[in-house]
């Protein structure tokens, strides 16, 4: 079990780990915190400031952090939240947010977050329902088709409010504005099982493909080499793809666009 964060330029990635006071669990979690204003880093520094071994051992935890992180100082600034408490039964998995938590049986995927993204079509009609602006037009992200080559594929903004525009449907902050809701999974765990649980902000998942992912769930890889991996792939000269065109054969990132990196694993 163990955690670590690589900043880049904007410094609001928070990574953590640890064993509750009472013994009962081990747990991992990551933040990534979002906004252009001065007080961006508000939700994290809120997160950092917790006694996660005594403050997890509360089962409405995550309530508890979105009422610190949602009081009028997160006006325009928001952060993700994705935590797994570990029980010798049991993985629980709560997040809100795009940090995605995956769990790992075997060095295989067998399951991971449902984050408030715009892949989760639930989120986007919730929204729809209450009339937030959707843009589409001339909004794009990059996805990692392999090791080689990005894509630029189509993406979307949620506009709640003129400072609240997000990539995501759902974050801490922001005034309660995106909701107030939290997801949440228990998945049942095996006896004699080998087992790795990977919760990391989008700085990593970004920059990997299905190919990475025996890497990523392997027991031995450690937060910090799969961190300084991502890292690498985010300085590295890419094939640049577009409507399945190569448009680019030597893309780079400009240091203002790379990503923090922040990853918590457990395994056993």
């Amino acid at each position: 079990m163990n955690s670590y964060v690589k900043q880049a330029s904007s410094n609001q990635d928070f990574a953590f780990s640890g064993k509750s006071n009472n013994g009962e669990f081990d747990y991992i979690g990551v933040a990534d915190g979002h906004g252009k204003v001065l007080n961006a880093k508000y939700p994290t520094n809120i997160l950092k400031q917790l006694n996660f071994n005594e403050f997890l051992q509360n089962d409405t935890y995550f309530e508890e952090i979105m009422e610190k992180t949602n009081i009028k100082e997160s006006h325009g600034v928001g952060s993700t939240l994705c935590v797994c408490r570990i029980f010798p039964d049991k993985f629980e998995f709560s997040w809100v947010g795009d940090s995605t938590g995956k769990l790992y049986k075997d060095d295989k995927c067998i399951w991971k977050t449902n984050d408030h993204d715009i892949y989760n079509k639930e989120e986007e009609q919730r929204l729809i329902d209450n009339h937030v602006e959707i843009k589409t037009d001339g909004i794009f992200d990059i996805k990692v088709k392999n090791p080689t080559t990005i894509m630029s594929i189509p993406s979307k903004l949620f506009c709640f409010s003129i400072n609240d525009r997000l990539n995501m449907t759902h974050a801490l902050g922001h005034v309660g504005i995106t909701g107030s809701h939290i997801s949440r999974k228990i998945i049942p765990r095996e006896e004699c099982v080998s087992y790795k649980v990977v919760c990391a902000t989008d700085g990593l998942w970004s920059m990997v493909c299905d190919e990475d992912d025996k890497f990523i769930g392997d027991v031995n890889e450690s937060s910090e080499k799969i961190a300084t991996f991502a890292f690498d792939r985010w300085l590295k000269k890419w094939k640049h793809e577009y409507e399945g065109r190569i448009i680019n054969t030597s893309a780079t990132f400009p240091l203002s666009n790379i990503d923090d990196i922040g990853v918590s694993i457990w395994s056993c």
